[in-house]
């Protein structure tokens, strides 16, 4: 009686037992997904989910790919496998990340519960925040202006495409709501602003509409997807790569057909050589800046990062326009340009705790070759009409401006990696220094 008196009186250990797998995976695979269509890099949501599940007392793989998710967890003495919903598209919020990173910051420090976190992800999946139709309207019209005049446009063919910009962004807000396909969304657009900034620049002049056909189709191109898929491809995740770059390149193509339909209708064919005149370096440095601030607020930037994110594409495309007038070839000034642009965003993310991507897209987007993509896409329709019979110098052409969009689109894509890569490691080393200096 005594022995049974002495084990009943023994105070009872409670153990912390991390939470059940089936609410982690939960959130994992909607943080996982949230983060993918806002515009984090594969290696990033990989690296950002063994981090969560670590802290959650789990040990976890997941698999990327354009089709869906599948998580993997283990808890010891249980596995489980899960499949996350498929992914409808993955373009650029950064309003939306850097919420979502609010959300896993609180978890891996203890301060918000499971059910906490994911009743935020909800809502914010069910209610992203975005900036008013009054303010993207006009920034992203402007944004299709200042590319026009990047490109030497005349000052009525930059009017006409402010004035398509307006249209086309409407449109964009419209089928977005509408959940519109993207691909299907990007051709209509470009076909009907591109007929529009014609139209509109008949009226005033009569210079050429290329370069509003271009600025037209340039607002569209699915840069980030793009940007994403060369840094995919170089971290080893090669299904998603695939998938953001095929995806990408098919709306591009898409764009291309639409632009060389709209010329076709006002009467002004597109050709592959596109003849384009420099503007003066401060005129480069002032609408670089405006093409950013569009981008910024097209991408939903928080409103403390639009200067930064204003003086990364400034200092990005106009010093490559003045290296590239000093002689450098446009490549390397590309890859230089989009090194220093993520410099600046990494610094930038330090400044402001903010995600660096959030100051990289809307600085570099403005320096995807979409123009020489288009004139590619063109080149290929005319080789498909006249077959044997095509000229050598429109092969020729075609095959130069499709391998320099190429070439340019890695460029922009390697600087941002290798300048990311060296941030990580002076991050790094800064960590060592300082726990050395504490022991």
């Amino acid at each position: 009686m005594a022995m049974g008196t002495s084990n009943m009186s023994r105070p009872v250990i409670h153990e912390a037992r991390p939470p059940g797998i089936d609410p982690v995976s939960h959130f994992i695979l909607k943080t996982a997904r949230l983060l993918l269509i806002s515009g984090a890099d594969a290696e990033y949501v990989r690296r950002r989910t063994k981090v969560v599940v670590s802290r959650l007392g789990l040990s976890a793989e997941i698999f990327l790919s354009g089709e869906g998710l599948l998580l993997m967890i283990d808890a010891g003495t249980s596995y489980r496998t899960r499949i996350g919903p498929r992914i409808a598209g993955m373009g650029a919020n950064t309003g939306l990340f850097d919420a979502v990173e609010g959300v896993t910051k609180c978890v891996v420090a203890g301060s918000m519960d499971l059910s906490e976190a994911l009743g935020r992800l909800e809502a914010l999946e069910g209610s992203p925040v975005r900036y008013p139709a009054w303010l993207i309207i006009p920034a992203v019209a402007g944004t299709m202006a200042a590319l026009c005049r990047l490109f030497g446009g005349e000052w009525s063919v930059v009017l006409a495409a402010f004035l398509a910009g307006l249209v086309s962004t409407l449109l964009r807000q419209g089928f977005s709501a509408r959940h519109l396909n993207s691909i299907v969304s990007s051709f209509t657009t470009a076909l009907v602003s591109a007929v529009v900034a014609a139209l509109v620049l008949r009226l005033m002049s009569t210079a050429p509409t290329v370069l509003a056909f271009v600025a037209a189709g340039m607002i569209l191109v699915p840069g980030v997807p793009l940007i994403n898929g060369i840094a995919d491809m170089a971290s080893g995740h090669t299904g998603i790569a695939s998938f953001r770059l095929a995806l990408g390149t098919v709306t591009v193509v898409a764009i291309g057909f639409a632009l060389f339909l709209a010329a076709n209708l006002v009467g002004e064919p597109l050709t592959v050589d596109l003849a384009t005149a420099p503007i003066p370096v401060w005129q480069d440095f002032c609408f670089s800046g405006v093409a950013a601030f569009g981008f910024a607020i097209l991408f939903n930037c928080p409103a403390r990062a639009i200067l930064a994110c204003v003086v990364c594409g400034m200092v990005s495309h106009g010093l490559r326009s003045e290296l590239g007038a000093l002689g450098l070839d446009l490549a390397t000034a590309t890859l230089t340009c989009s090194f220093i642009a993520g410099l600046i965003a990494h610094s930038a993310s330090g400044w402001l705790s903010l995600p660096w991507p959030t100051f990289a897209f809307p600085g570099t987007v403005a320096m995807i070759p979409g123009s020489y993509v288009f004139r590619a896409s063109v080149g290929g329709l005319e080789i498909m009409a006249k077959g044997v019979d095509t000229p050598p110098a429109i092969l020729a052409e075609s095959a130069s401006v499709g391998i320099s969009a190429l070439v340019l689109t890695a460029a922009v894509g390697v600087g941002l990696l290798v300048a990311s890569s060296l941030a990580g490691i002076v991050v790094v080393a800064r960590h060592r220094s300082d726990t050395s200096g504490a022991d």
